[in-house]
Parts: C-alpha cells; sequence; structure tokens
C-alpha cells in the first residue's frame, strides 16, 4: 500500500477561477508542474489528459473527477487537487457537475506504481467522511492533505502497519530459534552422503534462524510496505552478507541471472508487440463472429486470455481484454465485475500454460531444469482443461447477465476504440512473435543439437529477438529499453532469489523438505502403493502453495518452496519431478482466491476502480474466487494423481 503523502503535493493545490472546460483546467494545472519542474512540455500533456478523458469520463460522481494519465513529458508520479470556482459539467457517473479536481499523472516507467496510487485516491475518495472533508475545507492545501492523510488518525493507528511488521519479524525469529533445532536430519543414508548433518550443529542454526527470521520478514514487509519492497529485499541480503551468511560469490549465483536475463528479453519483447497494437488487432478480429451474443464475446475474449496469459504475460492480457470489455460493458450497460473476473481467472488459470506465461513458469523451468516441450506435456493439457471448466463455471455464476440478450456494437465500434495501428508494424510484429514462440518451443532440441548447456538456448533466443527488435526500432530503440523493461520488478527478483537460495544455501529447505516428506509418509501410512509419499506431498504441495498465493505473491512462495523439491528429488522420492507441476499450478491457479493473489489482479482492479468510479470489496471477489480457486485445484490434484507413475 502507497502512502500517498509521498505525492500528492500541497503547494501544487489551487483554487482554479472559473473555466469553461476540461482543457482550460488542464493548462492551469499543466502550467504548475510546468513550474514545479515536473514536466518540460505542458501542451503535450494537456493533450495527453484530454486524449484520457475522450476514453471515458473520470468523473466519479459527487462532484469529484479524478483525472490521469502515464506520461513521457512528465518525472514523478504527482498528484495535484484543484477546487473550481464554478462548477463544471464532466459527465460523471452520478451527472453531477464536479467541484473539485484531483489529477494524477506519471512517467511511463511508474506504471506500477502510478496504478497503485490511483487506486489509493479512489479508495480514499470513496470515504464519505474524507470526501465531505475534502470538499468542505478551507484551503485547497487542506483538502490534498486531508486526501493524502484521513484526519484524525493517531500515531499508533498511522503506525499500525510498522507495529505489524516489527512484531511479526520477532515472532518469526522467536519461533526459528525454537523449532530448528527440534528438526534433527538423520545421519545415515542420503543425509550422511551429502553432508547434511552439519545442519544439526551450530554455526549452521544460527544461519538458519537469521536466513528464515529476514525471509519470511521480508515477504511481510512487501505486502506491508509494498512500495519498499525492493530496499527491504536489499536489506535482507545485506544483512546475510554482513553477518558472514553466505559470500559475495555465492550470492551473485543465487540471483539466478539467466532467469533474470530471460525474464527482461520477455519484457520487452511483450512490450513492443502491445504497444505496435498487435494483441488488440487480434482479438477484435477474431470478435467480427460474435454477432452481438454476450456469451459468445465473453467466452471469446476469456479464449484469448488464456492464450496471451500463456504465450505473453498477465498484464498485457488483462490490459487487452479488460480494455475491450470495458468499451462493451460501456456501450450496452453490462455490469462490469463479472467481465473483470470471469477474465482475471482465465488469465491466472491461462499463465500455467506455457514457459513464458508467468515469471513463475520460468524460475520454475530454470530450478527444475524443465523445457517448454516439458510444460507442453505437463502443464499445457492440465492448464487448458482448467481454463474450460472455470469459463462454465463463469457463466453458471453469471447467466443472468450474458444470456437471453443481445446487443448492437460492432468490431468497427471497438477498432475505433482502441484506436489505429501500422500495417507494416503489424505484419512484422506477428511474425516476430510466431518465430520467438518457435525458437522457445525448440530450445532443448537446438541446445542438444549445438551441444549447448540447459537453458542457453532459452535464453539466447530471447536476447536475439530482442536485440532484432531493437535494432528494427532504430532510434526507439534505447527507449524501448529503458521504458519496456521493468527495472524495479527485476531488481527485486533479483534479491528475492538470492534470499530464497540462501533457505537452501543454510538447510532450512532441507529441514522444511525432511518434515515434509515425513508429514506425507505418516499420511499415507496405510497405502501400499510405491508412489503413495509423493501423491500426499504433491497434494500438500499443490493444495499449500495455493492457498498461500491466494493472500502472497506468488513468487516468493515459488522460491521458498523450489529447494525444497530439489531437496525432495536428492531424499530419492519416487517421480519426484511431478512437484514441479504442482508448485506451478498451485502457484498460478491460487492467484484467482483474492484481489491480491497476482499483479494480473491488482492491475485489472485498479482499472476497474479508475473506470467505474468504485471500490470492489475484498468478499466480493472472494466469494467467487474461492469457487474458481477451489474447483481448480480439486482439478490439478487429480491430474496429478492420476499422472505420478508416468513422471520421472
Amino acid at each position: 500500500m502507497v502512502n500517498l503523502r509521498d505525492f500528492v503535493r500541497q503547494e501544487l493545490a489551487f483554487d482554479a477561477p472559473a473555466v469553461k472546460n476540461k482543457q482550460e483546467l488542464f493548462e492551469l494545472i499543466a502550467s504548475r508542474l510546468a513550474e514545479q519542474g515536473v514536466t518540460l512540455s505542458p501542451d503535450r500533456l494537456v493533450a495527453e489528459l484530454i486524449k484520457r478523458e475522450e476514453q471515458g469520463t473520470t468523473g466519479i460522481g459527487h462532484g469529484i473527477a479524478l483525472p490521469h494519465a502515464i506520461s513521457g513529458q512528465v518525472s514523478e508520479v504527482t498528484v495535484v487537487v484543484s477546487r473550481l470556482e464554478r462548477a463544471l459539467d464532466w459527465e460523471a457517473v452520478d451527472g453531477k457537475p464536479v467541484q473539485l479536481v484531483v489529477t494524477i499523472v506519471a512517467p511511463e516507467g511508474e506504471r506500477g506504481l502510478y496504478l497503485q496510487v490511483l487506486a489509493e485516491i479512489a479508495r480514499s475518495l470513496q470515504q464519505p467522511q474524507i470526501r465531505t472533508a475534502a470538499l468542505k475545507a478551507p484551503t485547497p492545501g487542506k483538502a490534498a492533505q486531508i486526501i493524502s492523510q484521513p484526519p484524525h488518525q493517531s500515531f499508533f493507528k498511522r503506525s499500525r502497519r510498522a507495529f505489524i511488521f516489527v512484531a511479526t519479524v520477532l515472532a518469526i525469529f522467536l519461533l526459528a530459534r525454537i523449532l530448528l533445532p527440534m528438526v534433527h536430519l538423520p545421519d545415515s543414508g542420503v543425509f550422511q552422503e551429502l553432508g547434511y548433518g552439519r545442519f544439526n550443529f551450530e554455526p549452521w542454526l544460527t544461519r538458519q534462524t537469521l536466513t528464515l527470521t529476514l525471509f519470511f520478514g521480508m515477504i511481510a514487509g512487501t505486502l506491508l510496505f509494498w512500495r519498499f519492497r525492493v530496499a527491504i529485499a536489499a536489506a535482507s541480503l545485506g544483512i546475510l552478507l554482513l553477518a558472514g551468511v553466505m559470500d559475495l560469490e555465492t550470492t551473485v549465483k543465487f540471483m539466478s541471472i539467466p532467469t533474470i536475463l530471460f525474464i527482461m528479453a520477455m519484457m520487452v519483447i511483450v512490450h513492443w508487440l502491445q504497444t505496435i497494437g498487435v494483441f488488440r488487432h487480434v482479438v477484435v478480429k477474431a470478435l467480427s463472429g460474435v454477432r452481438g451474443r454476450p456469451w459468445l464475446l465473453l467466452l471469446m475474449l476469456m479464449v484469448f486470455s488464456v492464450l496471451l496469459g500463456g504465450f505473453a504475460d498477465e498484464v498485457s492480457a488483462i490490459l487487452v481484454t479488460f480494455g475491450l470489455a470495458l468499451e462493451v460493458s460501456r456501450r450496452t450497460k453490462t455490469p462490469l465485475v463479472p467481465f473483470l473476473l470471469s477474465l482475471v481467472f482465465a488469465i491466472n488459470v491461462g499463465s500455467a500454460l506455457t514457459l513464458v506465461g508467468n515469471p513463475i513458469g520460468v524460475y520454475i523451468a530454470f530450478a527444475g531444469k524443465l523445457s517448454f516441450e516439458d510444460f507442453l506435456r505437463w502443464a499445457t493439457p492440465v492448464s487448458a482443461f482448467t481454463a474450460a471448466i472455470i469459463a462454465g463455471l463463469c457463466f453458471l455464476i453469471y447467466r443472468r447477465h450474458f444470456f437471453g440478450t443481445r446487443y448492437d456494437i460492432t468490431p468497427q465500434d471497438l477498432e475505433q476504440a482502441t484506436g489505429t495501428v501500422d500495417p507494416v508494424k503489424l505484419r512484422t510484429g506477428i511474425i516476430t512473435f510466431i518465430v520467438t514462440v518457435v525458437l522457445i518451443a525448440l530450445h532443448r532440441r537446438i541446445e542438444v543439437w549445438l551441444g549447448l548447456g540447459d537453458g542457453t538456448a532459452l535464453v539466447a533466443s530471447a536476447l536475439a529477438v530482442t536485440g532484432f527488435i531493437v535494432f528494427y526500432e532504430q532510434e526507439r530503440g534505447r527507449r524501448l529499453i529503458e521504458r519496456g523493461i521493468d527495472w524495479w520488478t527485476l531488481l527485486f527478483f533479483m534479491f528475492l532469489f538470492a534470499n530464497a537460495a540462501c533457505l537452501e544455501y543454510t538447510g532450512v529447505t532441507t529441514k522444511l523438505g525432511y518434515l515434509l516428506f515425513r508429514l506425507s509418509e505418516v499420511i499415507s501410512a496405510r497405502l501400499t502403493a510405491g508412489s503413495a509419499v509423493t501423491s500426499t506431498t504433491a497434494v500438500l504441495l499443490l493444495w499449500s502453495s495455493g492457498i498461500f498465493s491466494g493472500f502472497v505473491d506468488n513468487l516468493p512462495i515459488v522460491a521458498a518452496l523450489a529447494p525444497i523439491i530439489k531437496d525432495l528429488v536428492r531424499f530419492g522420492l519416487p517421480h519426484a519431478s511431478i512437484l514441479w507441476w504442482a508448485l506451478l499450478f498451485g502457484g498460478c491457479f491460487g492467484g484467482n482466491l483474492t484481489m491480491i493473489g497476482s499483479t494480473a489482479n491488482l492491475v485489472a482492479v485498479s482499472s476497474f476502480e479508475r473506470a467505474s468510479g468504485r471500490q470492489l470489496r475484498f468478499g466480493e471477489w472472494l466469494r467467487v474466487g474461492s469457487i474458481v480457486t477451489v474447483a481448480a485445484l480439486i482439478i490439478a490434484s487429480g491430474a496429478l494423481l492420476l499422472q505420478i507413475p508416468l513422471a520421472p
């Protein structure tokens, strides 16, 4: 959660004179931003704000408007509060004229932070007491203060997240200090061969306590202070280095640079395809046969959500499909929530379709030395079948909104809403995308043919395509690298991977893996099949990772559990490779449980709140999300249990 006081600048707040239209007001706002050095091109910023208004009103009702734009002419995320001397017609959702305007601008490289600020302001203004206090404030600066910091908050209330964080870290430390020495690894068999007996004694016990405390403290910190997640992860890693838990060379190795390089290259590729309109064009063309049937439109959008989630990335998928659904909802007055939830559910399930659909798929591929073909064999059928069942559930739950009605919106209307595309770049983009998928799909065969190490051709293919795109774009290539790569997220991934690998290095995951192995043995004691322990372990891993991923970002969960699977493989667990797929399905499918379960969920909720002017309640999502998640995990459980005898 962001702190709005860092972005709502009281010195920029002002009382605007009577203006005739939005453009005059935006010109006043842009000039104030230019005076403060936030923008160097106020005219272009005004044009971008107007362009955003043309896509749909930002009047959220109750006399308040929330205009916003991402612009290359802005240097930082900034919020400007302005009060109008004469109320202005804004085509608000409730039809009332606007008196208070809260304008949000952000640079193109801060899309994630921009969406969080936008969502947080929308939530703040949805509270009647804050909204009323802001409208009646004696000065514009006071209105800005009220919006950024609700009045009458005590010190303990303002600092409650810090107290929760400190208490959580202390509790983790005490539990780790008490419980870890109680887990005694055997001194014989594979444990003796691998030298794991050292993890039962000092100094490893102290290192385990410190590592476990810092890792789960990092997870708690990122949940409570999401904006500072990179700082928290970096500080955690720095403490491990200063404490001598591991050396610098090992730390760099643990950062999984091949995984980072692949994700970085795919970010550039997907961002380029999105900016030139490849995804929008393909989806809009496919909708030409819908012929006014809402259920068929939703089905088509869900199909493309699954495909884009599996072959592109979840953020691009939701931006494309939800953007089209939003246009349909506006023109046909169809409720937006059924579109929102159905598409997000499809994207999260589809992200397990292939190796490139989700960062956790990439991480699991490198950790388990799995190929694209392995994903096609083990993940694609389960993901596709689950997506079909989830689509049926969504139609059943929302049947009254999509059956028995028709609408007259045409594909031409959608094309006009999504903008025009350059046909030459479009063809180049489609060919490039196909070549990329083919190279990634054949990477294991290329590695065998050329005698390369595991994952080499996978990374090389993505980097080669990225090089072609940068060369093709010429002068725009540098800009594409700067803005297409989410450097903030990549840094977080690097620090996260190193912190998680330290759990393995110090023996924490070895002990957790041993406990999981023993628990599975106890549960399956009455079963005689040789793979009974594996079956129990797979189901436990699937459901635990699925449930935790619903409340915590799935990548930290996967990064923490992946080393446990490695140890279970070393222990000689039969058919242990099936556990990688249990972890993949749990991480992807569990993201549907709550609105904070995945990045796609957060982006979708922010887009919904921005478009509708209302807040989506946690319980509203959970009621449907729990049904979908349980159904998906049951399907995955059945698929895993049936295929365990076939797994290596």
